[in-house]
């Protein structure tokens, strides 16, 4: 193949692949919005009862032609107050997901993506006196990885669509725990999860569920409500120990607007 064949072709590769690419542009749109909610956290092995918060959501997504590249933060507005044992304190949660997906037929859509979800805590004695130093304690749990799903949607012509999903995620897990603060340190073998201290690393798995329904306002500003469910198992291998299937779960519930560019 002579030289001025090869500039050819590559020439040709490069004027179909922009042009394909200019194509994919002209029929893109950008969605984005802000809905609020509340989220529940809970972690039943490690907290005496589930952490609730007040939470908001911020989607942006670009879709063409079947495709759509999505991205979604989720964070509480408020800490929520929370009580272990001989301790008090305050949570936080933030999530973000990375999403790509493409829509097979008229209601299959398939999708995968990366997902970061961290939950922290801050802990003070519940009996401190008032000239006494406190002995702040701080715990956080934290999952990151791959996901993969799919959808199914019924469109409605009065009433929007109503999308139902199912995905499943392989998540790495890294959680910080600290002792009470009242605990005496002792020699004897753990034997409980809830015994667990330091930096615990470990595998969650498990399935997200959710429900979406989107209502058409005007031309390009939408209603949106969405319920989601991330039910995960957590398995920890620690000092020679093993603690399998630890239930893990994130619930999610959010309305809001979002628009259409």
């Amino acid at each position: 193949m002579t030289h001025r064949i090869k500039i050819g072709l590559i020439t040709s590769l490069l004027i179909s692949n922009f042009a394909q690419a200019e194509d994919f542009l002209d029929d893109a749109r950008l969605v984005t919005g802000l809905s609020a909610g509340y989220s529940n956290f809970s972690f039943p092995e490690k907290l005496d009862h589930d952490i609730s918060f007040p939470s908001i959501s911020i989607p942006i997504a670009i879709t063409s032609k079947g495709w759509q590249i999505s991205a979604n933060l989720q964070t509480t507005l408020q800490d929520a107050d929370i009580s272990e044992e001989e301790d008090l304190g305050s949570a936080s949660r933030d999530d973000l997901d990375f999403t790509l997906g493409y829509q097979l037929n008229r209601n299959w859509t398939i999708f995968a993506g990366y997902k970061y979800g961290k939950t922290e805590m801050r802990f003070n004695p519940r009996d401190s006196e008032e000239d006494e130093e406190v002995e702040v304690t701080n715990d956080s749990y934290r999952q990151q990885g791959p996901f993969l799903g799919a959808s199914y949607s019924w469109r409605f012509v009065k009433a929007g669509s109503l999308s139902i999903s199912l995905a499943y995620a392989d998540l790495n897990s890294e959680n910080i725990f600290t002792a009470n603060t009242d605990e005496e340190e002792e020699d004897e073998e753990i034997e409980e999860f809830d015994d667990l201290t330091g930096r615990v690393e470990g595998k969650t798995t498990g399935l997200s569920y959710a429900v979406n329904w989107t209502m058409p306002v005007s031309d390009n500003l939408l209603f949106q409500t969405r319920f989601k469910v991330n039910d995960y198992q957590q398995d920890i291998a620690f000092e020679g120990q093993s603690f399998d299937d630890i239930d893990v779960d994130f619930t999610s519930l959010h309305v809001g607007l979002a628009y259409v560019f």
